[in-house]
């Protein structure tokens, strides 16, 4: 009994954390309890009705919803990987012994990540389009292509497409985080190393991605969370057609057509492959520390 009483100190701290508390209660904790009640209702709008898992085997019986979940891990996958393997070698690159104006590349490279969502996407639509896009233009300028490609009307390239843009725009995130962490290392370490004749690549498996554990764990766990509920790009760029339409595109187009119940179940199911990335990565990285 004694460790649940709170200590003097304790009580003081009440009044400071019951906002954030209240704040994260309302936007966070009621909305998902409003939205899981709503997935076991027979009629979702005034939550009626119970019924039980109907709603989630209607939505498995749903073509479009293993349609949705292929898409989700294919747009994961493609978007996640290269966009940190990207962003770290950025990083690499712009705190390599020498280079000068470091300041000036960290912030234009970083100018991809500030430009809001909205404005990437349409503007990507516009150099991905088929006919008059610049994309097109400068590949057919260099004898790269000789017809035009249809980057966002085509089943072939539209997921490829919209991929590109995500890791354009997320890349710069990895960059900054990995750029912060790779100034913390000592040179000490690195000075050893080469007083024992290891080169770069020993330097960098031993020394570097080592020490960096902690900031990789966060910025892909970041970018899976992020890949996962991305919504604006897809829809601005191709509503969720030509075999783009992920889970958080299936959500939007039950809802507009008043599938409030099969919207619910689908929005949970977000939620728990979510978690279910998250807690395996989360597992691995454990794994691997022990």
């Amino acid at each position: 009994m004694n460790r649940l009483r709170l200590t003097k100190d304790e009580k003081k701290a009440i009044p400071f954390i019951l906002p954030g508390l209240l704040v994260t209660a309302l936007l966070i904790v009621y909305p998902l309890y409003y939205i899981v009640s709503m997935s076991f209702s027979e009629n979702a709008i005034s939550r009626s009705g119970f019924a039980g898992m109907d709603n989630y085997f209607s939505l498995f019986r749903n073509p479009m919803f293993g349609a949705a979940i292929e898409n989700t891990v294919v747009w994961t996958i493609g978007t996640v990987v290269p966009a940190f393997l990207i962003g770290f070698i950025l990083a690499l690159l712009i705190e390599k012994k020498g280079l000068k104006m470091k300041g000036v590349f960290r912030s234009l490279i970083f100018v991809a990540w500030i430009i809001p969502g909205v404005v990437k996407a349409t503007a990507w639509k516009w150099l991905f389009t088929t006919d008059g896009g610049m994309i097109n233009h400068i590949l057919m300028s260099l004898g790269i292509i000789r017809t035009e490609i249809p980057w966002l009307t085509s089943p072939n390239f539209a997921m490829l497409s919209i991929i590109i843009v995500q890791v354009w725009a997320c890349a710069p995130y990895v960059m900054l985080m990995m750029t912060a962490g790779l100034q913390q290392l000592s040179t000490d370490l690195y000075e050893s190393a080469e007083l024992d004749g290891a080169g770069w690549f020993k330097k960098l498996r031993y020394i570097t991605v080592p020490l960096l554990k902690d900031v990789s764990f966060i910025c892909i766990l970041m970018l899976l969370v992020w890949a996962i509920n991305e919504f604006s790009l897809i829809f601005i760029m191709t509503s969720g057609g030509q075999d783009t339409t992920t889970l958080s595109l299936l959500v939007y187009n039950q809802f507009e057509v008043l599938n409030i119940n099969s919207a619910s179940a689908s929005a949970v199911m977000q939620l728990i492959i979510t978690m279910i990335f998250a807690v395996l990565y989360v597992k691995f990285v454990i794994k691997e520390d022990e």
